[in-house]
């Protein structure tokens, strides 16, 4: 009900906006010599996207050294700017009190350009908070939609790229190139996500740090999750293989992972992981991570941890969304269901990456 509440109030919001707006002349970047003192960053959404956005958002701020950046981010993916330095986080909630606080914080941020980072169609929200705010410029993709009257539209490659490669083609929209060879893709910790993890690793042996599998059992997307039976399946013959099987979970899940760890001994169970951030300090010092398709193959493919990723067959997420830039195999069905992939495909993907054979972006 709130769902839909929220939608229809954005819809007439939108609708008044559009009657009374006066569409801008349409550029494919902000022309040279435009002086942007304040870059408002929209990424409302999931982990998986502000930690491919990330990288990429330290690199604006780097290339507008004066400008302040501002990120309109969701109560999800905010965890991920808790140490960031240089960024002004907004927080959007479909709560409409919420909601109202963050335009209205918008408005006070008063940015030259707003960025709307949905690639593929054009963001109401984005255009809102654009008009809302003030800014001058409101800069989008040019996309099959094209609906809203963005006054820079960024030109996209054909074909299917990478949500990072099109992020980086976007933001190049802001009049700066942007060079992605050594981008700073690593999530920021702190003591108090790295001590669990170091403790858990001196508990267990510091022999298996960097040299044990993580196995995450956890998907906000029910079709995303694979099978108890099967993870234990896995877990067993990770350990005739010789190698140590580490189960990570959700919160939530976290007695259905020691219910698995105690019928396969020698399967280690993780410490519980409050925020995105401890599970990352956790994930960095895998030899290999195993994982449904969720915002933790960002993190793994952040620290260059090589991701085995167990995907539904959605021909429009792929390539979008594949761990980008790391050793992968991506493991999928025709069923449309995770669950409904073998422990022995899993085991196949696990030799081709320590084989050498392996996909990589």
């Amino acid at each position: 009900m709130l769902k839909r509440f929220e939608d229809a109030g954005r819809r007439m919001l939108s609708k008044h906006i559009l009657s009374r707006f006066q569409q801008d002349p349409v550029r494919a970047k902000i022309p040279d010599g435009v002086q942007l003192n304040r870059i408002l960053l929209m990424r409302w959404d999931a982990i998986g996207d502000m930690m491919v956005s990330l990288p990429f958002f330290r690199k604006v701020r780097e290339l507008f050294p004066e400008a302040s950046t501002g990120i309109v981010v969701s109560r999800r993916n905010l965890p991920l700017l808790k140490y960031e330095e240089g960024f002004t986080a907004i927080l959007y909630d479909s709560r409409p009190s919420v909601y109202l606080r963050s335009l209205f914080l918008a408005r006070r941020f008063r940015p030259d350009v707003i960025v709307d980072t949905r690639m593929h169609y054009d963001s109401t929200t984005s255009f809102i908070y654009g008009v809302v705010s003030g800014a001058a410029l409101r800069l989008s993709a040019s996309n099959s939609d094209n609906r809203l009257p963005f006054s820079v539209r960024v030109p996209m490659p054909e074909g299917r790229h990478h949500n990072a490669d099109l992020t980086r083609i976007l933001l190049e929209g802001l009049g700066r190139t942007i060079d992605d060879s050594d981008l700073d893709r690593e999530p920021r910790l702190s003591l108090e996500e790295t001590e669990p993890a170091d403790a858990f690793w001196r508990k267990n042996g510091l022999m298996l740090r960097n040299n044990s599998v993580g196995i995450n059992v956890s998907a906000r997307d029910p079709r995303h999750r694979w099978t108890d039976e099967k993870t234990g399946e896995l877990c067993a013959k990770l350990i005739s293989r010789g190698q140590t099987p580490v189960l990570l979970s959700a919160p939530s899940q976290r007695r259905k992972v020691i219910e698995i760890a105690s019928l396969h001994s020698g399967t280690l169970v993780a410490p519980e992981c409050p925020t995105i951030l401890h599970a990352a300090a956790l994930i960095k010092d895998f030899a290999i991570f195993v994982t449904p398709d969720t915002g933790l193959v960002h993190i793994a493919a952040a620290f260059g941890v090589p991701v085995i990723g167990l995907y539904c067959p959605n021909e429009q997420h792929l390539p979008l969304w594949h761990p980008w830039r790391v050793r992968h195999e991506l493991i999928r069905t025709q069923t449309g269901r995770v669950e409904d992939i073998t422990v022995q495909d899993v085991i196949n993907g696990y030799q081709k990456l320590f084989e050498g054979s392996f996909s990589d972006f």
